[in-house]
């Protein structure tokens, strides 16, 4: 069983499903039995799929959408 820290570890790379097998088997236990790293990845998707929408914002030239990104990352948390 992994622990959060090896967890977190293969986080990053479990979003892009490079894991297979037991690997992968064992990350959805993980998640499964701890809330915190549930946060966590989910954290982290959120956080991925903002770089995206903002790349791709800028890669358009629109810089008033990213404007508006930018303004949203540096707000405070919503008390998540």
């Amino acid at each position: 069983m992994l622990n959060c820290r090896q967890f977190t570890d293969l986080a990053s790379d479990d979003i892009d499903f490079q894991h297979t097998g037991w690997k992968r088997l064992e990350i959805r236990a993980h998640l499964m039995i701890c809330r915190h790293c549930r946060r966590f990845r989910r954290h982290l998707d959120r956080s991925r799929q903002t770089g995206a929408a903002l790349a791709q914002q800028l890669w358009r030239g629109d810089d008033a959408m990213a404007d508006m990104v930018f303004s949203r990352i540096k707000q405070p948390n919503s008390g998540e």
